[in-house]
C-alpha cells in the first residue's frame, strides 16, 4: 500500500530527519556530503523548499524547511534522496537502500520550538564529539547563521532569526549567545508533532 501523501503548508516550518538504512553510514568522505549539498540546493530552486538550517551527520541528515506557494517537500526530499542513492550505489558498488524509509516530519510549534529545533541542529556535531565549537563543522548551516559565512547551500533567513538584530553582525552574535545558552537546551522530537508557527 502505498504512503498517503503529505501536505506542505506555506508559511510553516517544518523539522526533517533522514537517516542511512539499518543506521549504516552514508557519507564516506568530504565529496560525499558535497554531493548531498548540491543535491540539497538543486531541490531547494527546483520545488521551492526554503532551507532556513542543516545538519549532516555521517549516518543522519536534519533540516529545518519551509515552502513557498505550490512548493512540495516530499518532491524535493525523493528528487534528493534517489539522486543520492544513484550516486552511491555507483561510487560504493553497493546494492540496496540506501535511505531508512520515508523521511520524518515535525511541523514546528511555536518561536520557542524553533529555535531549540535550531539549536539541537547545530549542536549535534559537537554532541558527536565531532568539534567544540559548531562553526568548526562545515557540513551545516550553523557557520552561516552564527558567523555570516557562505556555503553550497543558501540559507533562507526566516522572520524570526532576522528579528534578533536589524544588524546582520549582531544578529549573527545574538544567535550564538541563543545557541550557546540554556534556555532552549529541552527539545522533545517525540511528543512535538504539530503546531503553527507561521513565517
Amino acid at each position: 500500500m502505498p504512503s498517503p501523501n503529505r501536505f506542505w503548508k506555506p508559511g510553516y516550518v517544518y523539522h526533517l530527519v533522514t537517516r542511512g538504512n539499518n543506521k549504516q553510514i552514508i557519507f564516506r568522505e568530504p565529496k560525499d556530503f558535497q554531493q548531498y549539498l548540491y543535491l540539497l540546493e538543486e531541490a531547494r530552486k527546483t520545488f521551492s523548499v526554503l532551507v532556513y538550517n542543516y545538519v549532516l551527520m555521517n549516518n543522519h541528515v536534519h533540516l529545518l524547511v519551509g515552502v513557498e506557494e505550490n512548493g512540495d517537500v516530499s518532491k524535493a526530499m525523493e528528487h534528493i534522496g534517489k539522486g543520492y542513492a544513484k550516486y552511491f550505489n555507483y561510487k560504493y558498488n553497493y546494492v540496496g537502500h540506501v535511505f531508512q524509509g520515508r523521511f520524518k516530519s515535525f511541523m514546528i510549534l511555536d518561536e520557542w520550538y524553533f529555535f531549540a529545533c535550531t539549536r539541537y541542529i547545530d549542536l549535534n556535531p559537537v554532541k558527536a564529539g565531532l568539534v567544540n565549537d559548531p562553526k568548526d563543522y562545515v557540513w551545516a548551516g550553523y557557520s552561516t547563521l552564527g558567523c555570516g559565512r557562505r556555503g553550497i547551500v543558501r540559507l533562507d533567513a526566516h522572520d524570526l532569526y532576522c528579528r534578533l538584530d536589524s544588524d546582520p553582525v549582531m544578529r549573527q552574535s545574538v544567535y550564538r549567545s541563543l545557541v550557546f545558552g540554556d534556555h532552549y537546551k529541552d527539545l522533545d522530537l517525540l511528543n512535538r508533532r504539530a503546531g503553527s508557527l507561521r513565517r
